[in-house]
């Protein structure tokens, strides 16, 4: 039987050793960044180390040189309980580097943008671990900073199919925009300019309607579409979410179960999700005294085109909404962009060759049309139906916590489309990331590195509840 004495010496051993196996990694590594995890998460999975790192265990810039005094102290301790670092103790310090893999990532403070850009087109490598069974290495990055164009950022991007699920297409067919005579495509994005898109298509482009495999399966090598050029417009995540809400809050208000037609049947039987949405409110008039209310001094139908002069009250339930979301859509217009133009069943996107933006839209059209050797109607000539309203909550009363929300629940778009985030939500309290990594088969793929399900509620701004508790 080992004596008490030797027990003890053999526990502080192994405790050193896990303490040096961090200390290993980050002089392998010269600097890194380990996620902010419980204490507890910890013990479980890497025995000591949080004791020795202090609860909460966050390591941040730890340079070289501190991990080398680092590791020069832990082996003074190794050297008073007169033990040397055995070919044994190296391997167990190896696995024990393996285990914590997925803790740690290399960065200066994060991966820069160009070296993810040369890694994506194979110009340096990712870096691997030897050892298969491991957790894979994945690189963290800011959006908007790589050194690549929309298309091919969008071709390396991965919308799980098991996490994306109701943002994918529901239908087996998409009607999309197609011009036989000029062999053009344009894929639509619902709240992305959409409207626009499609009548400058029918109208100018001699395009026209047709279903689609929402699969993308025509656009590829050897079928119909393969040869055609395939567009779309995106639009910045966080302006699109203001639009998108405001368009199924109007789509499923009260006042639309009034309406007749195939069209409107399906609202009969709705049970809309978040129903606090229309509290007193029963007609169209109700909402529009909300967002036109008499104090403007403005009659009705002038209120259906100029800015809103609300009191607070439809800001403060988006803002309710926004922190009850989960980030389930239950109106297609809700739908991430990303997620709307990939193949459900492999998470890839469907081949686009040119992506444009919203925020000048009728000169990126202007281009396109020119392009084609075609003119683009004067805007005072032209009709382009798009069904553009003025923004019926006051977007200035939303608080920058419910921004920055928005924001994370929407970063599929901004990792994979390669688009800087707005100010509102560039700051380093927000962690916004995304993630480059590997699948199953070694493909390279981008995605946010949290996914909306993984956000944590955060605080909740305490502005909002005040207009229904007063109730």
């Amino acid at each position: 039987m080992a004596s008490e004495k030797t027990k003890q010496t053999f526990s502080q051993r192994r405790t050193l050793i896990k303490c040096f196996t961090i200390t290993y990694a980050l002089v392998l590594y010269g600097t890194f960044y380990a996620d902010k995890i419980s204490s507890k998460h910890l013990r479980e999975k890497n025995g000591l180390v949080a004791s020795f790192f202090g609860d909460g265990y966050t390591v941040r810039r730890m340079d070289v040189q501190q991990a080398k005094q680092q590791k020069k102290k832990l082996f003074s301790h190794l050297g008073a309980l007169d033990t040397k670092v055995t070919t044994t103790m190296e391997e167990e310090m190896t696995t024990q580097l393996l285990a914590i893999n997925d803790t740690i990532v290399p960065r200066g403070e994060l991966t820069n943008g160009s070296t993810i850009t040369d890694i994506l087109r194979r110009e340096i490598k990712l870096p691997a671990l030897d050892d298969q069974t491991s957790p894979p290495l994945r690189l963290r990055f800011l959006p908007g900073t790589l050194n690549m164009k929309r298309e091919e950022t969008l071709r390396h991007c991965y919308a799980d199919p098991t996490i994306y699920t109701k943002h994918f297409p529901q239908s087996e067919k998409q009607v999309t925009s197609i011009s036989d005579n000029l062999q053009l495509i344009f894929i639509m994005i619902p709240k992305s300019g959409s409207s626009t898109g499609r009548w400058i298509m029918d109208n100018v482009l001699d395009a026209s309607d047709h279903p689609m495999s929402a699969l993308g399966k025509e656009l590829t090598k050897g079928e119909k579409y393969a040869n055609y050029t395939v567009l779309t417009f995106v639009r910045d995540p966080l302006n699109r979410f203001y639009s998108s809400y405001d368009e199924a809050y109007l789509r499923y208000g009260p006042w639309m179960k009034k309406r007749t037609g195939k069209a409107f049947r399906y609202l009969k039987t709705f049970k809309h999700p978040y129903p606090y949405l229309y509290d007193n409110m029963t007609d169209f008039v109700d909402f529009q005294n909300a967002f036109c209310p008499e104090s403007s001094g403005m009659k009705k139908w002038e209120c259906l085109d100029s800015r809103t002069h609300e009191n607070g009250t439809l800001a403060a339930r988006f803002e309710k909404f926004v922190w009850d979301y989960d980030g389930t859509p239950f109106d297609l217009h809700m739908h991430l962009q990303v997620p709307h133009v990939s193949n459900k069943r492999t998470g890839r996107a469907k081949r686009i060759d040119e992506i444009y933006n919203t925020t000048s839209s009728v000169e990126q059209w202007e281009y396109i049309v020119n392009w084609y050797g075609k003119e683009l109607p004067a805007p005072e000539d032209a009709q382009f139906e798009a069904r553009s309203a003025p923004r019926r909550f006051d977007t200035s009363l939303i608080s920058v916590e419910t921004k920055k929300r928005i924001c994370k629940m929407s970063a599929i778009d901004y990792c994979c489309l390669n688009m800087e985030l707005p100010k509102e939500c560039d700051a380093e309290d927000v962690n916004i990331f995304c993630a480059l990594d590997r699948n199953q088969r070694g493909g390279l793929r981008i995605q946010p590195w949290y996914h909306p399900h993984e956000i944590v509620s955060g605080q909740r701004p305490t502005h909002i509840d005040k207009w229904f508790n007063d109730d």
